[in-house]
C-alpha cells in the first residue's frame, strides 16, 4: 500500500507497486494458467484486492491504480475463460480495512520508505481470521465477487457503485480527510 499522494511520491514508487500489488498476479496467473489447463479438474483463482480496487482513496494513488488493475485484468481473465468453456473460475474479493501490517509498511515518498506505524483505520479493521474464513466461504461458494468490509466502506461500495457522481463529492469534502493520512520520508 502507499501512504503519500501522487504528487509527493516519486514515479519509482508507482512501478514498485504495480509490480508488487498488480503484476505480481498476472506473472504468477500467466505461468500457472497452462498447468491448471493439463489439470482438467478445474482450478479456483482467488485475489485478494481491496476497497481501494473499487474507490479511489486518497494518499493511496498507486496503490489504487494497482488494485483497480487487478479488479479488470481478473475479470476480462474470467470472461475469456468462461469463453474457452475452461474450468476456471475467478473470484475478486474487495476487502475493507483488515488488521494488518499493511500501514506499517506503506511505501512513502520513495521505495524503502516505509509509514512505519498503523493508522485508525487499520487499528479499527476486520479481524483477519474472520477475514480469512469469509475468503473461503466466497471461494467455495464460486462467487465472481464479493464484498468483506465493516459496514461503512461497505456504505462506501455501495454509494460509488451506484451514486458515483454524489459519492466523489462527498469523498472530496468529508470521507478523505479519513483516509488522508501520510508523512514525508527525510530526505
Amino acid at each position: 500500500s502507499t501512504r503519500a499522494t501522487a504528487r509527493n511520491s516519486s514515479f519509482d514508487v508507482d512501478v514498485m507497486v504495480t509490480n508488487v500489488d498488480y503484476l505480481s498476479y498476472v506473472v504468477l496467473t500467466k505461468s500457472l494458467l497452462p498447468f491448471i489447463d493439463k489439470n482438467k479438474k478445474g482450478c479456483k483463482i482467488v485475489n485478494t484486492v481491496s476497497v481501494a480496487g473499487k474507490i479511489g482513496v486518497p494518499v493511496r494513488t498507486s496503490y489504487c491504480g494497482a488494485k483497480h488493475a487487478v479488479v479488470g485484468f481478473f475479470d476480462a481473465l474470467r470472461v475469456e475463460e468462461t469463453m474457452r468453456k475452461s474450468q476456471i473460475s475467478v473470484t475478486n474479493v474487495i476487502l475493507g480495512s483488515t488488521k494488518t501490517q499493511i500501514a506499517h509498511n506503506a511505501v512513502i515518498n520513495k521505495p524503502g520508505a516505509n509509514f512505519g506505524e498503523s493508522d485508525s483505520n487499520i487499528d479499527n479493521g476486520l479481524k483477519a481470521d474472520f477475514v480469512c474464513e469469509r475468503i473461503l466461504a466466497t471461494a467455495h461458494a464460486g462467487l465472481k465477487e464479493t464484498w468483506i468490509a465493516q459496514p461503512l466502506e461497505m456504505f462506501g461500495l455501495y454509494f460509488f457503485t451506484y451514486f458515483p457522481d454524489s459519492a466523489k463529492v462527498v469523498m472530496t469534502k468529508r470521507a478523505a480527510k479519513k483516509y488522508a493520512v501520510q508523512k514525508d520520508a527525510e530526505k
